[in-house]
């Protein structure tokens, strides 16, 4: 039998634990799957009712889906040419108690749609329980601003974490509202545990960022950062693009 490989440095230890993360995710979509062979319920509702949320398709007529269809179009990075983005589909997601958690901040300005790229395997946990933040054991290196749920305002940023290829192409990615409030703006890695007295987020500031000219603001005061990838203005930054957690 192969001696196991030591587990003495923390990116050997981080990779260890996402593959954890990983099977767990895996674990979620399996329990959901499994079916009870005495229903009588067709496996594809029962499914669909182990998630706790509605899912609805959006209109591909309808405005929300042409300014999405032109956010990814805008805010696909110059750097990430190696691929196209197609929209085949877009959904509306309501989770069960969403709401009523986000209702706290709803008072907050400041509030933007951003991208969030993940694994195929991990959306039946993301949808069945929300996003979830790195647990307090799991190391923290590869995580520039701490732990916490990260977006972006770039599309292509989110979906390079997808992890689809030539073979599986096809990937899911999250469109959410985020409140941000007054946000901690950083140039330089920093690993935040508690934000300054009066901010909301964290924000890393990237060399390139949507045109904030070009920006669309919805009736509820969201903003769509739409405009199309330019030099932020930032001088320098380790970030070619921003993030947001």
């Amino acid at each position: 039998m192969k001696k196991p490989t030591l587990l003495n440095d923390p990116a050997l230890i981080q990779d260890k634990i996402e593959m954890l993360n990983y099977l767990l995710d895996i674990e979620i979509a399996y329990n959901i799957l499994k079916t009870h062979s005495n229903s009588s319920e067709a496996p594809i509702d029962m499914h669909y009712k182990k998630l706790n949320c509605q899912i609805e398709v959006l209109d591909k007529n309808s405005e929300e889906f042409s300014l999405i269809l032109k956010y990814v179009q805008n805010t696909h990075a110059a750097t990430h040419y190696t691929y196209n983005l197609i929209v085949e589909d877009v959904f509306i997601i309501n989770r069960e108690g969403e709401e009523s958690r986000y209702e706290k901040y709803k008072g907050l300005h400041n509030k933007k749609l951003l991208w969030h790229g993940s694994r195929l395997t991990n959306f039946a946990g993301i949808l069945s329980q929300g996003l979830r933040i790195t647990p307090p054991e799991a190391p923290s290196s590869g995580l520039m601003f701490g732990k916490g749920v990260y977006f972006a305002d770039i599309v292509s940023k989110s979906a390079n974490y997808c992890f689809t290829n030539s073979s599986n192409p096809t990937g899911l990615m999250l469109l959410c509202e985020v409140a941000l409030g007054d946000m901690y703006e950083r140039t330089h890695s920093e690993y935040v545990t508690t934000l300054p007295k009066g901010k909301h987020s964290t924000k890393g500031c990237g060399l390139t960022a949507p045109n904030p000219n070009d920006k669309h603001v919805m009736s509820d005061g969201v903003e769509i950062p739409l405009g199309n990838a330019a030099d932020s203005g930032i001088k320098a930054s380790p970030l070619l693009y921003n993030e947001y957690i």
